[in-house]
């Protein structure tokens, strides 16, 4: 689960599964923490059948600040 409230798009780019997705929104609006809820979704807590290895995981970001999140 999401250690952040989440607004309903957030919640819905954490939760997709079986495609990819991009994840565009203004500076300070949550994307970093959101990606890694993802991720973190994809690994441990989405569905069995949809649940992969983090090594499976292409994950990009466009600033350090970001990077290091």
């Amino acid at each position: 689960m999401a250690r952040f409230p989440l607004t309903a798009p957030q919640q819905e780019a954490v939760t997709t599964v079986g495609r990819s997705l991009i994840v565009s929104a203004a500076a300070g609006s949550g994307k970093t923490s959101v990606l890694a809820e993802r991720c973190a979704y994809l690994v441990c807590d989405a569905p069995p059948a949809a649940r992969c290895d983090v090594d499976r995981l292409l994950v990009l970001t466009f600033t350090e600040a970001a990077a290091g999140e």
